[in-house]
């Protein structure tokens, strides 16, 4: 007479054997069916969608996929994208700094460096080579730089320190008026230095209405808007440095509106 547990044992190993290939069966084809399903969708909404036809000729103006940067970097070329405000040429981005480094010093033109854009990325960015148009175009902005060497930097989210009584002023303790500090726009070695520019960490003020305004919104804790505006003084190709001489600074409300304009003496 056969062993009754070793029979049961092994019914009980047929049953799960033949479970676990049911169950494989039941996956595959469920697998296969969502398969058929999600590659069904793409192929609807292509159908349904009509094809967007993108005209690389204005490439410049458009969010062209996997490129942002480059898209960036064609708005800023050009001196028609150079911005002019009251006679001074508004300095707010990468490719416009550049070419004032270059500009002002004794260098060739590296158009690569111009225009490969810099990020934070641990592995660096392909570099750029410029197309004819786009060396005619930074040509033509680093002639526009050299017949304009007066600038304005706007800077936001500026903070104030409580108004120093003995003084008359109020006390601008941050890192945005350091001689000898770098400052950029990007992680490049393109950047711009003030020239002695000590004199506006201490912001005059002895006007009763703008200085309540001003404590006010220090005592809730609200931040201004500058206006700095300064002469190229020259390049340094060395270190890639514009240095400017800071001529004025006006600090403005939410609005616009000048609180306090400031020359230097």
């Amino acid at each position: 007479m056969a062993d009754t547990r070793l029979s049961r044992s092994r019914r009980l190993m047929q049953l799960t054997v033949l479970g676990a290939a049911l169950c494989a069966l039941g996956l595959s084809m469920g697998s296969r069916a969502q398969a058929a399903e999600s590659a069904a969708k793409p192929a609807a909404q292509a159908a349904s969608t009509p094809a967007v036809q993108l005209n690389l000729e204005s490439a410049s103006l458009t969010d062209l996929p996997g490129s942002p940067s480059r898209v960036r970097i064609d708005q800023a070329l050009g001196v028609h994208a150079i911005k002019q405000r009251d006679g001074y040429v508004v300095l707010d981005n990468a490719e416009l700094l550049k070419t004032y480094v270059y500009a002002y010093s004794r260098q060739a033109v590296n158009y690569t460096g111009i225009l490969t854009p810099n990020t934070e990325m641990i592995q660096p960015p392909a570099p750029v080579q410029a197309t004819a148009k786009e060396k005619q175009q930074v040509d033509a902005m680093i002639a526009f730089d050299k017949a304009h060497p007066r600038l304005r930097i706007d800077v936001d989210d500026i903070a104030l320190d409580a108004y120093a009584p003995q003084g008359k002023y109020y006390p601008i303790d941050n890192r945005l008026f350091i001689h000898g500090a770098g400052y950029y726009f990007d992680n490049s070695p393109y950047h711009y230095t003030y020239d002695h520019p000590e004199s506006f960490r201490h912001l005059a003020c002895t006007d009763a209405a703008v200085m309540k305004t001003l404590n006010d919104a220090i005592a809730n804790y609200q931040h201004f808007h500058m206006s700095i505006f300064a002469t190229v003084l020259g390049a340094d190709a060395k270190t890639q440095t514009l240095h400017l001489r800071v001529n004025e600074v006006q600090l403005r409300d939410a609005l616009g509106q000048v609180l306090i304009d400031q020359k230097v003496e």
